[in-house]
């Protein structure tokens, strides 16, 4: 039997079940994940706010955290309540001789107020700060604790936080990223900001409104183990900030009241396409909305030279994808054009891979981008093309990749490579069924879905299965003996696909069509 990785939570007990230690496991089983704990302290605690604090003694917290480390090897911690100054400096202390990610979720006290959850020297906080790997305060709590002025707008973060941030938390120790989570902040949307030694990120999300009694009660301990979940699974820090604040807003979006009207984060809640987040590399824009497609891709083929596409169109394909890799020039803007030209006098639903210069002065239907495509374009080069009317379709990978996609509104995403490609060398591991599934309910009714990579005919069935709405195929086709029976047979399969969802959903065959003016499929 393989051992799953497991997690540590140290952190107190909330006896209402709505934040602590009892959170961050229900996080970590709905992520699949294996949790184990450490209470530093049990508190008494409602709607009012923590009323009593009693500390783990440290007899007690020193032997389980010995345990710990000696027999759970943790993949990640994540650090929440300490309470008392001598707990805290034994916690730090831990976390110092432990070679795993660290998540500091800096609690502070309890949003309806109460008595003060982390009492800590100086230089215990500086052996915190050190030992983290990610610190996620939200603004209140930075602010305290590094001596800012308040700081509520949507806009970036003041350069005296950004300096702060940089010269205090993020030199020297272990700190890679501090997460300024945008939840206590003002404004239509709400915005997290990831903070690197190089860089800094705004991750949004529309703002929920509060619940009963106030802020919803947990989020904060839902977004830290969140993302201490991700790094124990060797995520990067901006897949793990996309996660994290993918699921707290779920949490939100789906939190229950307790019987006596606090509003509780729903710990297990599971995130689709209203909690979706952009990762924006500036300060995050309302973006246009790229054109939407017309029908849902079905069969999928991507060809290398416009004689395949004109070939296909006359086979009755009604999407395809130019991939013009080896041309270059004048011969490439002709190969563009010829294809648009056919695709147009068809209705056909044509994508031109990566060549948008030749795709916009041709007047094709739409393009097609990957990740690092769209990391070399400025917002007025994607702007220039939604103006002109041109769809969008991006290759996406992982939740980080999703989230830089959604920043733009594309028309259409594509998932992959959902199995092992040998036409297009990627650095990205397979995602297979199971994760294909996952991601696609997260994209779901917002954007119309392609599965992408290692996709053959005999395996597009279930591909489809797994909610998308067509399948991007290559040597399927081109490299068929019989190219028109390959046709025939992939059309096939996506009708079947289709009008079984159809029959699932008690839908008119007729409604399959994608709406014009809008998402969805």
């Amino acid at each position: 039997m393989t051992a799953s990785p497991t997690l540590l939570s140290i952190a107190g007990h909330d006896p209402s079940g709505g934040a602590g230690i009892g959170t961050d496991l229900a996080v970590w089983q709905a992520m699949g994940l294996h949790g184990s704990s450490v209470c530093t302290a049990l508190t008494v605690q409602d709607a009012q706010g923590v009323r009593e604090l009693q500390p783990t003694p440290l007899p007690v917290l020193r032997g389980a955290l010995a345990v710990a480390r000696r027999e759970l090897q943790p993949a990640a911690i994540k650090l929440g309540m300490l309470g008392g100054a001598q707990v805290a400096a034994e916690v730090a202390a831990f976390c110092e001789l432990v070679d795993a990610p660290v998540v500091w979720d800096t609690v502070l006290g309890a949003s309806a107020g109460g008595v003060a959850l982390l009492q800590a020297e100086p230089r215990t906080l500086r052996r915190l700060v050190r030992a983290s790997t990610v610190i996620t305060p939200n603004r209140v709590e930075a602010a305290q604790l590094l001596g800012l002025p308040p700081w509520e707008d949507e806009g970036a973060p003041p350069q005296a936080w950004v300096r702060a941030l940089r010269e205090q938390w993020l030199q020297g120790g272990r700190t890679r990223a501090v997460v300024l989570k945008g939840g206590h902040a003002r404004g239509a949307r709400s915005v997290d900001w990831l903070c690197t030694p190089q860089a800094l990120l705004a991750l949004s999300v529309p703002r929920l409104p509060d619940g009963p009694g106030g802020r919803v009660h947990g989020t904060g301990c839902v977004y830290a183990s969140a993302l201490a979940g991700m790094l124990a699974q060797g995520a990067d820090l901006e897949q793990a900030a996309v996660e994290a604040q993918w699921r707290t807003h779920a949490a939100i979006a789906q939190a229950w009241v307790a019987p006596g009207g606090r509003a509780m984060a729903h710990a297990a809640a599971q995130p689709d396409s209203g909690d979706f987040p952009a990762l924006h590399t500036g300060v995050p824009t309302e973006p246009g909305v790229f054109a939407p497609l017309l029908r849902p891709p079905g069969l999928y083929p991507v060809v290398p030279d416009a004689d395949w596409v004109l070939r296909l169109l006359e086979l009755g394909v009604d999407t395809v994808q130019l991939r013009a890799k080896d041309l270059a020039g004048a011969e490439l803007r002709a190969q563009v054009r010829a294809a648009a030209d056919a695709a147009r006098a068809r209705g056909a639903q044509l994508f031109i891979n990566d060549h948008w210069r030749e795709a916009l002065d041709a007047g094709a239907w739409g393009v097609h981008l990957g990740q690092e495509d769209l990391m070399e374009l400025g917002a007025a080069q994607i702007d220039s093309i939604r103006v002109a009317g041109l769809r969008l379709g991006v290759s996406t990978h992982n939740p980080a990749e999703l989230a830089r996609a959604h920043a733009l509104r594309p028309s259409y995403l594509a998932l992959g490579p959902v199995w092992p490609t040998t036409v297009k060398a990627t650095p990205h591991a397979p995602l297979g069924l199971a994760r294909l599934r996952a991601l696609a309910a997260r994209c779901k009714p917002l954007y119309p879905l392609v599965g992408i990579g290692g996709i053959s005919l005999e395996r597009a069935a279930a591909a489809l299965d797994c909610g998308l709405d067509g399948f991007a195929v290559v040597s399927a086709i081109v490299s068929a003996e019989d190219p028109a029976a390959a046709v025939r047979r992939g059309q096939a399969i996506a009708l079947a696909a289709r009008q079984w969802r159809q029959r699932l959903a008690g839908t008119d065959p007729a409604a399959s069509a994608i709406a014009p003016g809008g998402h969805g499929a």
